[in-house]
């Protein structure tokens, strides 16, 4: 794998900017790794960032828990308020992410009133998550990213079998994405 070409398609911009969103969608992942992106969602709340965070994923890789449920227990550690986080059980991947944390948005607010949305994840995964977020929310609100972390991941990469695996299937879909004109 092309470490230069990969790191210009995964890590070349900077999503470390907290722009002030009505609701942060925090994207799920295996329970053994929920700590990194609650982490990133606590701060950005902490800083400002928004009052309400959508904590998405549903029993994906263990089967006994959801993801939602693994993000809300760590970022109650981190100091979030437990009425700032939304659990969303259902989306088994990062296009449900946005979907089905679009239906818990609407069914708490008028989402013609929404004026912004920050998706938040980890920096090897906010480039797909964002793109598919401008693709499936409505396209009068306004969509961020915020992540934390990019030099390490950046590096990180390419020792860390985790990171490196998840790197590798980024690309990969990305590519399928751009191969059939979705990206």
């Amino acid at each position: 794998m092309d470490f230069d070409k990969t790191d210009a398609i995964l890590f070349s911009d900077n999503y470390g900017e907290v722009i002030k969103s009505d609701y942060a969608v925090l994207c799920g992942t295996a329970p053994e790794y929920a700590g990194v992106r609650a982490a990133i969602a606590a701060s950005f709340y902490k800083k400002g960032g928004t009052e309400k965070i959508i904590a998405s994923g549903a029993a994906v890789s263990d089967k006994s828990v959801t993801e939602c449920a693994v993000l809300k227990r760590e970022l109650l550690k981190l100091g979030v308020p437990e009425d700032a986080i939304i659990e969303e059980p259902r989306a088994y991947d990062t296009i449900q992410n946005m979907t089905c944390s679009l239906t818990e948005i609407c069914k708490r607010t008028d989402i013609m009133q929404v004026e912004s949305i920050t998706v938040i994840t980890e920096p090897f995964h906010i480039k797909r998550a964002l793109c598919l977020a401008k693709l499936l929310l409505p396209e009068f609100i306004k969509i961020y990213g915020y992540t934390e972390g990019v030099d390490e991941q950046r590096e990180g990469w390419k020792t860390d079998e985790r990171l490196n695996k998840c790197v590798k299937n980024e690309i990969a879909i990305l590519k399928q994405l751009a191969e059939k004109g979705r990206i």
